[in-house]
């Protein structure tokens, strides 16, 4: 019996080992790509959710991207949002992050996006970018899952003039158990319990 309750709780210390979940679609606007050294105003993101004024998508124009070609940025015409909902559980942890970059030779009062969760502001971001280089800063926040549906939307938040801040690979993840490690622990409880009850007998 000994035996058997050792390996049940390796099994169960196997099953702490969790796989990440990746649950943005779509993190680094590569799906709605633009040629090399241009940009269009999209009005539809494969994943996201998008403003009456659209978002930006730029390819090595006024910066360079952090992740693949292409990256985004919110002050169209004028400012914009995008947004993206995911199955959560409540009380669960959520790791975000995602790359922020103040607009070459702009102020900081006309680079701000800010970062909502739920409804809930959770960061605010503007920089001064006097150079001509695109200077991407990462940002890794926890965030916890309010119910199943969960909600995360990035606004322009500075003077909306058609000059904002620039936002690239943004990626939510989890952890949850590996398929096959839960499914040994699952079987091996079963078996544990059938051994308990013959020997009962």
């Amino acid at each position: 019996m000994k035996k058997i309750i050792a390996a049940m709780l390796l099994l169960a210390a196997g099953a702490a080992h969790a796989g990440v979940i990746e649950l943005v679609k779509n993190g680094s606007f590569e799906k709605n790509g633009v040629a090399a050294n241009s940009w269009n105003i999209k009005y539809a993101l494969d994943g996201w959710t998008v403003g009456a004024n659209g978002a930006e998508v730029r390819n090595n124009v006024a910066g360079a991207a952090q992740n693949g070609s292409n990256y985004l940025e919110l002050d169209t015409t004028g400012n914009s949002w995008i947004s993206q909902s995911f199955d959560t559980s409540k009380g669960a942890e959520y790791k975000l992050s995602f790359y922020y970059a103040a607009r070459e030779q702009t102020g900081a009062a006309t680079n701000g996006i800010d970062v909502f969760w739920n409804g809930q502001l959770v960061k605010q971001l503007a920089q001064n970018n006097y150079s001509n280089a695109t200077n991407w800063i990462k940002y890794d926040l926890s965030l916890f899952g309010v119910g199943s549906l969960s909600k995360l939307e990035f606004k322009a938040a500075g003077t909306s003039d058609s000059l904002g801040g620039s936002l690239d690979n943004v990626s939510l993840t989890t952890n949850v158990p590996e398929p096959g490690t839960l499914a040994s622990l699952l079987l091996g409880l079963g078996m544990l319990g059938f051994t308990l009850r013959r020997r009962q007998q």
